[in-house]
């Protein structure tokens, strides 16, 4: 039986700005020499439509990765299916026991909907992108877990669905403009603040914007960058005036709405332009981005744009 995320919508999606998510919490199970192994993983509930029993009919699409299984249909609706146990490259367990209680979780990524194959959903907590901690070093480089957090005493890792998209479907990755393309005349000596958690998307924001003419600031979550602005509203940075703050949503530590909050109700930092940049603009997102006063909201695969949004919100603020 479906879950619809729709309607639990007023429970997931919290009120602009707060610093939290609601992180549903997932359960792979796969053996380890010859024992049988639990662990819990999270997606944030945001980019959740729904939870759906594993599908009876599974359509192979031939010459994709070995973890995408194939497609089903869901209503009128056909979606790619993602097992993440292959993924990571854990053998999972097949025992009766633990296929019954397998749940697909159906999240729009990107644009798309893809299905994510799950050995059975635990519950949903509501914690603070303050809790959730930057995995250490050689958990970050696989590129496929974005942060942990300590939830009922169990550590949760919370999986970059984006990351995993993006590897298995190459229409969703971000394309750089050609070298010159989209130059901005009047962009020398600005300075734009960039916040991903993300390092290779961070290097390509600051890759397209100093094409451009731009100097960029690169920071890694939303508190850094706070923590940078607070100094620089209060004149001790050495770096010259900002023109602009571009920020992912999905951070450890304080997410980009919070960040986006915290600038528009400064006296002085509002006057900075914040555009929202993530994969994950869905229309309740979007409402989420006016409401905390987000200048412009794009989507990663719209990287070609950022240039041309980037000029359009700077050369608004300096006409007020």
């Amino acid at each position: 039986m479906a879950t619809s995320a729709n309607s639990t919508r007023s429970k997931i999606l919290l009120e602009s700005g707060t610093n939290e998510l609601e992180v549903i919490v997932f359960l792979l199970c796969y053996l380890d020499g010859g024992h049988k192994v639990e662990t819990r993983y999270g997606i944030n509930a945001g980019k959740v439509k729904e939870l759906v029993a594993m599908p009876e009919t599974v359509t192979a699409v031939p010459g994709g990765a070995s973890s995408v299984k194939g497609v089903f249909l869901l209503r009128d609706r056909t979606i790619t299916l993602v097992d993440l146990a292959e993924w990571f490259g854990f053998q999972p367990v097949l025992d009766e026991e633990v296929r019954r209680r397998w749940t697909v979780v159906v999240s729009e990524i990107y644009g798309k909907d893809f299905g994510f194959i799950t050995h059975g959903v635990d519950k949903v907590h509501r914690v603070s992108w303050a809790d959730v901690k930057a995995p250490p070093p050689l958990i970050a480089a696989s590129h496929s877990i974005t942060g942990i957090c300590l939830l009922d005493e169990i550590m949760v890792q919370m999986v970059d669905f984006e990351h995993i998209v993006s590897e298995l479907d190459p229409s969703v990755r971000m394309e750089l403009p050609s070298e010159g393309e989209g130059a901005a005349g009047d962009a020398a000596g600005k300075t734009v603040v960039i916040a991903d958690d993300s390092g290779m998307i961070l290097r390509s924001i600051q890759k397209n914007l100093e094409q451009a003419g731009y100097k960029v600031l690169p920071f890694h979550d939303g508190q850094e960058t706070w923590d940078y602005l607070v100094r620089y509203r209060n004149g001790d940075t050495a770096e010259g005036p900002i023109a602009a703050v571009i920020t992912d949503i999905e951070m450890p530590r304080m997410d980009g709405h919070h960040l986006c909050a915290s600038i528009k109700e400064d006296a002085v930092l509002r006057r900075l332009p914040v555009i929202l940049f993530s994969s994950m603009i869905t229309d309740a997102l979007r409402r989420k981005g006016e409401e905390v006063g987000a200048d412009d909201q794009i989507t990663k695969p719209e990287i070609g744009r950022l240039v041309e949004r980037l000029q359009a919100c700077i050369a608004a603020a300096e006409s007020v």
